[in-house]
């Protein structure tokens, strides 16, 4: 996909599916259902008419049944409140069922602490991340150590591609789906200037950190280690001066392999068939200079994790949120009152 693609991906309009007619009857319907905790549970309301009907009836056959063999004075006829008892009792249980599915109004601010960092993953896209010596070819796993990275990541991210010279595909973001989606368009050459400068690639994902200075970054390289730039120790120490950890992941085998071409492998000027070599010795120094972690084909299940346990925290960001407020206990207490009314109507039965 061209640079061109990547961007209308990016600003892909959204402003049609958000006042879609079937998301705002979604939003009428949440904004109703959206007062209960679980408003799942208002469908037991439909069992009231029933235990109403079954109170009045068991009312009627109770007094039909005392005047068959109570006095009228054990009956408790005086009390007025009795022939009331059957609504008070379906009214309390109403009032229970309500309290159930957890009520809210309104809403409180709470005050949330956030510690988020922002990570740039810097991907080598030279022609020798074609070779295929890890089971597939070194692009292609470095793009599934990106995702495994960006999926974990809870602050926002960025990426660049990186030949002789370095490319911004994203900047910092917390849209992982966007970063994602461009990830996968990524292709061996992208940037079009032959070579691999890991210099530049620190330099360029340095700059994207400049975005968000207040911040703690971090970059996270991945790479075959082959570099023929000539900027790798300035760009190293320019790094350590700004404190930003430069993580590596080598991605390759170090036996060699050729380089896939459309009619066949790889020849240099002379004809010789050209042969690449991944180069953990450069990206050792790399992370070891800038306090970074330096990690070697982590393809396994928990390969990653102690980069992930690694991600710098930001200073703490403080954010109100608004909560709704549980309002279960006015309808609780008030079944709770009917109840006892309902009890108390019960006094002078037979």
């Amino acid at each position: 996909m061209s640079r061109h693609g990547r961007q209308r991906l990016l600003a892909k309009p959204v402003r049609g599916f958000l006042f879609s007619p079937a998301l705002m009857g979604a939003m009428t319907s949440g904004d109703v259902l959206g007062s209960f905790r679980a408003p799942e549970l208002l469908w037991l309301l439909i069992l009231v008419p029933f235990a109403l009907a079954f109170l009045v009836v068991r009312e009627r056959d109770r007094r039909r049944v005392a005047r068959r063999f109570v006095s009228e004075r054990l009956r408790g006829v005086a009390n007025a409140a009795r022939p009331a008892r059957p609504w008070i009792l379906g009214i309390a249980i109403l009032a229970a069922l309500i309290a159930f599915a957890g009520p809210r109004a309104g809403f409180t601010n709470v005050p949330i602490t956030e510690r988020e960092s922002n990570r740039v993953i810097a991907i080598d896209v030279s022609n020798s991340m074609a070779a295929e010596d890890i089971g597939t070819s070194r692009l292609a796993g470095a793009k599934a150590l990106a995702k495994r990275l960006i999926d974990a990541h809870a602050g926002r991210v960025g990426l660049i591609e990186f030949e002789s010279g370095a490319d911004v595909i994203s900047p910092l973001t917390t849209d992982s789906e966007a970063v994602i989606a461009l990830l996968d368009t990524i292709q061996p050459g992208d940037v079009g200037r032959p070579g691999s400068d890991l210099g530049a690639a620190i330099d360029a994902a340095a700059r994207v950190t400049t975005s968000d200075p207040g911040q703690r970054a971090d970059v996270v390289l991945i790479s075959d280690g082959e570099d023929q730039g000539s900027r790798l120790r300035e760009a190293m120490a320019n790094a350590k001066e700004r404190g930003i950890a430069v993580h590596t992941i080598l991605v390759g085998s170090p036996n060699g392999a050729t380089i896939p071409a459309p009619d066949g492998v790889l020849h240099d000027d002379s004809g010789q068939v050209v042969t690449t070599y991944a180069r953990g010795d450069l990206l050792q120094t790399i992370a070891r200079t800038t306090n970074g972690l330096f990690l070697e084909n982590p393809f396994a299940e928990h390969g990653l994790d102690p980069l992930v346990a690694r991600r710098g925290l930001g200073k703490a960001k403080e954010r109100q949120v608004r909560v709704p407020i549980d309002r279960y206990q006015w309808p609780l207490a008030a079944a709770f009152a009917l109840f006892l009314l309902g009890s108390l109507a019960h006094r002078g039965a037979e």
